[in-house]
């Protein structure tokens, strides 16, 4: 069906013209009301050269997601561009640039991005059938040629580009149909693989200004302290080290190399004015909290049928209880930016999951308008959303705007565990009623903080949506938005038990919150997942048997179950030692089914053998990507499984690096087989769906080879060796 637009001509003249060599396109698909400045900032780039190079501009953070090759896939899909012709570029030219949800796809690309495609393909065609003085339907678009069929002339889109710029803007346009697709469902090669296997990739930390100087940020050892006083002005003075003063996070040290930097960063000695800590600071005290708030008053999100009047008759009552820690981030590359403010602009090099709020963020501290703020976006090493927060290039915009230098500001990996933003810790009561060996009542009771606003409006400088901020001061719907957030992976579930009950019950902490891979859906699905194996376990019925009872015929979350049974030879004959666990889960859009094989050595440590996944996203833009984000997500998932912890003691984080926040290392990586079910549903989430299901399908292959349940995560060899 034809689909509007939904792009006015003002907007579209405005870059709808030839410029140097070729023709710029612009696209403002959406947000028009909110642009930051007057001036126009689309959503979507097509310059189209002479020579007949097609450059196609990215907004999205490039993180090894992918997005530099999916988004341009789906825009020259529909102008029937060829792929070989298309280059990429990053911008930061967008009215919406966030880049985190599994989104990218999902929310903002598959129409958008789409339409942008068809509404060029449509002026090159109109262009090419005024200058031959045919029909624009006798015309059509091939590998950047428009073809005449009746008289065989064609013309590439790269000779058109002077014609096109004149062409009225289409009302609506026809996308493709699945079955039309040439570039989408097919196997791409990255467009970024080979600068960043030659090098030539640019990072943040790449850039290097004439006269940049090298900055660190010692930041208070317990959350929400205040500087009081140092030995800065003895520091000082030591060679290499320009300046060292306060900033609003904490004590800023410049140097004309980082190795003196850290040099004196070490020979700090610092008074920290400490706040005092609320209970929940401390992780002995905090899971305490988590108890009592168990049992204390929760909020119903989800209900159907009637699940108190069961339990309260029933006398087969099933009850566990699951903890999950806080968690950091850990991506590969940590925080970093290069900052040059002078009296009239300020301009900034970064790896951020959230420009805009960048900019806004610079912009405050500076006191320029948003439009004299130019953020360069980077690659990123990892974001995982911590790259969300701009702390960071807070800290950098102020350290340049006083020393009046462009600066290089570097986290180190200790700055990136201790003060970054952790995935909440969580505890999950869940309840079945099993009278007449069948599974009446399906109830889960979810305590945790959120990250939304559980803390995200403090001093601790977490920065989020202008709905949070809006949202803290409207009870009912901080509470309503809260209870969502915490029961997010709970309350989906698509079992169909005939009564269920979804709880939640959150609150506030001094520990800095912030999203992390999957958002709550890592923490639901390990207690929805290890709590269903348990009461199938307690019926004698095949874990995957019991749940396809509770799951209608041929249906998406059916169909994928089945089909990862079936690749990795559910109930066959395993290599002696080896045992198999199995998990589901619904996320982002997105249906996954994973199946780990594994063993136990004998120090009880859990050798991951294989993972087989088996994955409906819908249709599919390039498999290679999702393959390569299913496989991501299962070694993250791993190193939060079996390793990684982060604690807190008197309100500051005890772990620093990898030697005590432990993650997978590379000889620990199994074989991993991702399969992947076609069809034409609209595409859901990769970068986060395959996260959720390898906790509790690790756990239940813990229990068939132990016979021990695991209730508690990481998984460590003495859980298994009591």
């Amino acid at each position: 069906m034809p689909v509007d637009s939904k792009i006015s001509r003002r907007d579209f003249i405005k870059l709808g013209s030839v410029i140097g060599s070729g023709f710029a396109i612009g696209f403002n698909l959406s947000f028009s009301a909110t642009n930051r400045n007057s001036n126009f900032s689309p959503d979507t780039f097509i310059n189209i050269l002479d020579n007949d190079t097609i450059i196609l501009s990215v907004s999205k953070a490039e993180m090894g997601q992918g997005v530099w090759t999916s988004l341009p896939m789906l825009i020259a899909e529909e102008m029937d561009a060829d792929w070989d012709k298309v280059k990429v570029v990053q911008t930061s030219k967008d009215s919406f640039m966030g880049t985190g949800g599994s989104m990218s796809i999902k929310g903002y690309g598959w129409e958008k991005m789409r339409k942008s495609g068809a509404i060029a393909k449509y002026m090159l065609i109109e262009a090419a059938a005024l200058k031959w003085m045919v029909s624009p339907t006798e015309c059509e678009a091939k590998k950047s040629t428009i073809m005449h069929r009746k008289s065989g002339k064609n013309a590439t889109f790269g000779s058109l580009v002077k014609e096109a710029s004149k062409i009225k803007m289409p009302k609506k346009v026809r996308l493709k149909k699945a079955s039309q697709f040439s570039i989408l469902g097919k196997d791409m090669l990255r467009t970024d693989s080979k600068i960043k296997v030659d090098g030539s990739a640019s990072f943040a930390m790449d850039f290097n200004l004439k006269g940049t100087l090298y900055a660190m940020v010692e930041r208070p050892k317990y959350f929400g302290a205040k500087y009081k006083s140092s030995n800065a002005d003895r520091i000082r003075k030591q060679l290499g080290i320009i300046d060292i003063f306060e900033i609003p996070s904490g004590l800023a040290v410049v140097g004309k190399n980082t190795w003196s930097v850290i040099k004196a960063r070490k020979r700090l000695k610092i008074d920290w004015e400490k706040k005092h800590n609320p209970i929940n600071a401390d992780s002995d005290i905090y899971n305490k909290h988590l108890m009592n708030l168990l049992d204390g008053k929760s909020s119903t999100v989800k209900k159907e049928g009637k699940p108190s009047k069961y339990l309260s008759k029933s006398d087969k009552i099933f009850k566990a209880e699951y903890y999950l820690p806080f968690q950091t981030h850990a991506a590969m590359e940590p925080c970093n930016c290069v900052v040059n403010v002078t009296d009239k602009a300020c301009e900034i090099w970064a790896g951020t999951q959230n420009p805009a709020n960048a900019i806004s963020r610079a912009a405050n501290v500076t006191g320029f308008d948003e439009g004299r703020i130019n953020l360069n976006l980077t690659f990123l090493g990892g974001g995982f959303g911590r790259k969300s927060f701009n702390d960071f290039i807070e800290d950098g915009v102020h350290i340049s705007k006083k020393i009046k230098s462009p600066i290089k500001l570097i986290y180190s990996r200790e700055d990136d565990i201790k003060h970054g933003f952790a995935r909440p810790s969580s505890l999950h009561q869940l309840t079945a009623d099993l009278e007449n060996n069948r599974m009446n009542v399906w109830k889960h009771v979810v305590v945790s903080p959120d990250p939304l606003t559980g803390n995200a409006l403090n001093e601790y400088g977490a920065d989020l949506p202008g709905i949070a901020k809006w949202a803290v001061n409207i009870g009912v719907i901080k509470n309503k938005l809260r209870n969502t957030m915490v029961a997010d992976g709970a309350s989906e579930i698509p079992y169909k038990f005939s009564n269920k009950l979804i709880k939640a019950s959150p609150f506030d902490t001094d520990v800095p919150l912030g999203f992390w891979r999957a958002v709550f859906n890592s923490q639901n699905a390990f207690a929805n997942e290890c709590f269903i194996d348990e009461v199938a376990d307690k019926l004698k019925i095949d874990p995957i048997k019991f749940r396809l009872k509770y799951l209608d015929d041929n249906s998406r979350p059916s169909i994928v179950i089945s089909k990862a049974a079936k690749e990795a030879r559910w109930n066959s004959s395993l290599k002696k030692g080896h045992y198999q666990g199995f998990a589901y889960h619904y996320s982002f859009g997105t249906h996954v089914a994973q199946i780990a094989e594994i063993s136990i050595d004998s120090d009880y440590n859990i050798l991951v053998h294989k993972v087989t996944s088996a994955v409906d996203c819908g249709l599919t833009v390039n498999p290679m990507t999702i393959r390569a984000q299913i496989q991501g997500s299962i070694v993250f998932g791993l190193g939060a499984t079996t390793k990684s912890e982060m604690t807190v003691n008197n309100g500051r984080v005890n772990e620093s690096n990898f030697d005590d926040y432990q993650v997978l290392r590379i000889d620990e990586m199994p074989q991993i087989d991702v399969h992947i079910i076609q069809n034409n549903e609209d595409p859901g989430g990769v970068g986060e769906p395959g996260l959720p299901p390898i906790a509790p399908a690790i756990a239940n292959a813990v229990f068939s080879a132990t016979g021990k349940r695991i209730r508690k995560l990481p998984i460590r060899p003495k859980d298994l060796s009591s």
